[in-house]
Parts: structure tokens; sequence; C-alpha cells
């Protein structure tokens, strides 16, 4: 190998080294953590002033549309262990899992978000509570909550916008705070909607709410609810929070078992090939009938 290829085949490994470990460095410092450690201070920052009042938003668009959907079956999926989303629905069975040991009543058993201890086509509706934006895998945590959705039942997930005040001030906390309720996906709702469209999902209703920056203060945030009321008013795309409601769309199809006793195929031929039913009588029969005909 000439002298030059050499020294060039030397630069590019090593800045494609440097690259590689600048991802790993990167998502080490700013990537999305594992559920199992990051459920704990994600619920207790939803208890904090400003979870508070993003739980209290969310409820309101909640609230709303399960009002709308029936059944026999309520699913919750949340991050926050001990907020109870359901109350306001009149489906009888209403229950939630969680990821590890809960004191809330609502919570029936623990499960893992990404294999779902439910059979498939068992729940009417599912509400995937801010589970997507902690995930590392959210597409396939979305597989598995359509996976356990009966046909024309109703997926209500609830996000973090990027596109808002709220993703503007995530990303400047993120940078300055290791905390992980700032180390999310950034989903966008576009995103989402996509890969809802692939799992043969048609959305419903698209709501959005928190128009606010992320202040931890309760006087700054109590101090901007004019702009909440005026972006409210105006429906601007820009809300911190947003809400789709999506109905299934798949058929579940029973394969039907064709009759094949009433055909007989073509003897002496490999390939079978059925041209109608098939004429079972012998070679006398037939040349008896044939004479009559004459």
């Amino acid at each position: 190998m000439p002298h030059h290829l050499f020294v060039n085949s030397r630069f590019f490994t090593a800045i494609q080294r440097f690259f590689i470990r600048g991802r790993v460095l990167w998502h080490k410092r700013f990537g999305v953590l594992p559920l199992r450690s990051s459920l704990k201070p994600v619920s207790e920052w939803f208890a904090s002033p400003l979870g508070k009042v993003l739980v209290a938003e969310e409820q309101l668009l909640i609230d709303e549309q399960l009002r709308n959907v029936f059944g026999y079956h309520l699913l919750q999926l949340s991050v926050a262990e001990q907020v109870d989303l359901l109350q306001s629905s009149r489906i009888s069975h209403r229950f939630a899992l969680y990821s590890q040991v809960s004191t809330n009543p609502t919570v029936s058993a623990l499960a893992d978000f990404n294999h779902l201890p439910l059979p498939a086509n068992s729940i009417d509706v599912v509400l995937l509570h801010h589970v997507l934006d902690y995930s590392q895998t959210p597409h396939h945590m979305l597989r598995e909550a359509a996976g356990v959705l009966i046909s024309s039942g109703y997926l209500i997930v609830v996000g973090f916008n990027p596109w808002s005040l709220f993703g503007v001030g995530r990303w400047c906390a993120r940078f300055i705070s290791k905390s992980p309720q700032w180390r999310h996906q950034s989903l966008r709702l576009g995103r989402v909607l996509d890969w809802l469209a692939v799992l043969d999902f048609e959305p419903v209703t698209v709501q959005q709410c928190f128009y606010r920056p992320p202040f931890q203060h309760p006087q700054a945030i109590k101090y901007l609810q004019w702009l909440e009321r005026w972006s409210k008013r105006c429906r601007l795309p820009w809300g911190g929070i947003y809400l789709i409601v999506a109905r299934k769309d798949h058929l579940a199809m029973t394969p039907l078992k064709p009759e094949w006793q009433g055909y007989a195929g073509l003897r002496g031929w490999g390939v079978t090939k059925i041209l109608g039913r098939a004429n079972r009588q012998t070679p006398s029969e037939n040349f008896h009938i044939q004479s009559k005909k004459h």
C-alpha cells in the first residue's frame, strides 16, 4: 500500500473513532436514562409545584376525552406513581400498571412497560402518560400498547412538545442540570402521528395545553396564567403538552378453511388446477348417457 493511502486510512479511522467516542459521551451526559433508574425522580418531579400544574392541565384534557370513550377495561401507564388520571371515566374496570413498587391503589400489578403481561386484543382504552417520552425505545412501547388494544379501541397519548416554550426551557435545563426529568425524548407531534399511522391507528382528536415556560417558582407559574388563557383562545400550535386520541382501525380477521372435498385434480399431472366440479362418473356411464342423447 502506498504511504499516502496508509496515512489517509489512519486519519479517517481516527476521525471515526473520535465521533463514536463523542456520541457515547453525549448520550451518557444528555441521553435518555433507563426507565428503571428515572422513574422515582421523575415521579417526585411531578409532585413539585410545576409538576402539579402540568398534571392539572393534562387532567382537564383527559377528562374531556374519557367521557367520550366506552368499553370494559381501561389501562393507565404513567411515569408518575401518584397520579390517577382515570377517575372521570365511566368504564367500570380501571387499573394501572407500574414498573416499581407503588402505594397508589390504582396500580394493580408490577409490569415492564416494554413487555405488558396482558393478552392481545383485551383492553378497550389505553392511556400512555409520558411513558413514550422517558422510554429508550418509544416505538417498541407504542407497538406493545397497540397490541393489547382491541379492534376499534382507543389509545390516548400524552407527551411533551419539543416545539414549545416548555421544550426550549427543557433544552436549557438539560445543559445545566443532570436531573432525569429533563432527559427525555424529543418526540414531535407529527412523528408520533406517523408511528400511529403505521400501526393502523386513525387520529380522532389532537389537543395541546401548557403554553408557559417550565418555571419552578409558584409565583412565576401563577403570573403567566394570562399567557395560557391567551394562547388557548388563539389555539396556538406550541403548547408544551400534546394529547392524541387515536382509534385502532385494524380489523381482526378469522381465516376460513377452503372446502376442497368437492374438487378433483387432473390425473397424471404434478400441478393441480381447479377448473370446476369434477365429473366422477365412470367411462361406461358417460358412454350410456351420450348414446341416449343421440
